[in-house]
């Protein structure tokens, strides 16, 4: 069994639109997505407060995930509480963790790969009264590790926004930052997703919400996330980044579109979402790629079934080409040799992670053969 994200995973979305109005009435089926997705990963389930799994937004959440685990071996699942508060009331008894059973019957049933927490973080955005108990990190230690007892082949990981990177990389020795010195043992990865690095704007229309670089010093970049990561104690080979692959609308039209609309298919479809759309074009998508190869070990495109399904954007035939390109900036090992060599890199280094590069991409031809 795979049981690792690998270099180009797909995070599903499943939406559909019931009155078939505006987007196809049924969401892409999973057998029809030919991208080579390493993993799929699925935003699906919650502990509640009573310690229960329950769908995270509606029940056909778990549909989704019982579709997902008949069609790959290798799903992650987003998982977590529903804030740090309740994640803080969970984790204090102590080894008394009452969702455990829960969970352990729940993957007898689901058989997914591994799970993505999420909600663990600080909205340091936010004035708030609470702030993180001292203990937190050596109880949520013991719970990943009681949860890996109880479920031995399951993989467990956290979910990290940039912007708090960013934000942490000027106050590392806030409490309420997170302490790397045990989660960089307990987790197997860190998934590190770019939700609202910059809001949708007029001068963000081409290119999208995730820059590469700009020379307005309002703008989030991924050059100035580079400079926090590398200051970061974050495990950096343990690092996957999330990106989006479809577009995102300007905030005040936001309520206007219903989730499976927000769509490559949708903006090539209609002249005018291209004035209140973001998005990435060819080379920006190689960029993050390109990008994600230098500073991860792989990326989560997100989401896969919000591509190009009917091929309005005519782009050489391929559906998928947002995929494709980020995939292919990710694996072009001629530019990763001279980036790497740029910053400093020994040649025993960067042989180690070149040699890691074509192992991964022959498991990952290995799965899809």
């Amino acid at each position: 069994m795979y049981k690792k994200l690998g270099i180009s995973s797909c995070r599903y979305l499943g939406e559909v639109d019931p009155e078939n109005k505006r987007c196809h009435k049924d969401a892409v089926k999973l057998e029809k997505i030919t991208a080579p997705c390493t993993a799929f990963v699925y935003d699906g389930v919650t502990c509640d407060e009573n310690y229960l799994i329950v769908p995270s937004y509606y029940p056909r959440n778990i549909d989704i995930i019982k579709e997902l685990v008949e069609f790959s071996t290798n799903v992650f699942l987003y998982y977590g509480h529903k804030d740090i508060q309740a994640w803080s009331k969970a984790l204090e008894n102590g080894n008394d963790f009452k969702e455990i059973p829960n969970m352990e019957k729940f993957v007898t049933e689901f058989p997914v790969a591994g799970l993505i927490l999420k909600n663990i973080f600080y909205d340091y955005k936010i004035p708030q009264d609470f702030h993180i108990p001292g203990n937190f990190y050596v109880n949520l230690e013991a719970y990943v590790n009681a949860m890996k007892t109880a479920i031995p082949n399951l993989k467990i990981g956290l979910h990290v926004e940039a912007l708090s990177i960013m934000f942490y990389s000027n106050n590392s020795m806030s409490t309420d930052w997170l302490d790397f010195n045990i989660l960089n043992y307990v987790m197997d990865y860190f998934v590190i997703g770019f939700d609202k690095f910059n809001v949708c704007t007029e001068d963000l229309l081409i290119g999208g919400v995730v820059p590469y670089d700009l020379s307005d010093p309002s703008k989030n970049t991924l050059v100035k996330f580079q400079d926090a990561l590398t200051k970061s104690a974050i495990a950096k080979n343990k690092v996957y980044f999330e990106f989006l692959i479809n577009p995102t609308v300007k905030v005040e039209k936001e309520k206007e579109f219903i989730p499976c609309e927000i769509s490559y298919n949708e903006y090539c479809e209609n002249p005018e979402y291209k004035e209140i759309m973001c998005v990435d074009y060819q080379n920006d998508l190689f960029k993050k790629g390109q990008f994600a190869g230098i500073f991860s070990n792989g990326f989560i495109a997100k989401f896969i079934d919000l591509i190009d399904r009917d091929l309005k954007c005519e782009c050489s035939g391929d559906k998928y080409i947002a995929f494709n390109m980020m995939l292919n900036g990710y694996t072009k090992q001629d530019i990763l040799i001279f980036v790497r060599e740029q910053l400093g890199f020994g040649k025993e280094v960067l042989s180690q992670v070149l040699s890691k590069r074509e192992e991964e991409e022959r498991e990952r031809q290995l799965l899809f053969n």
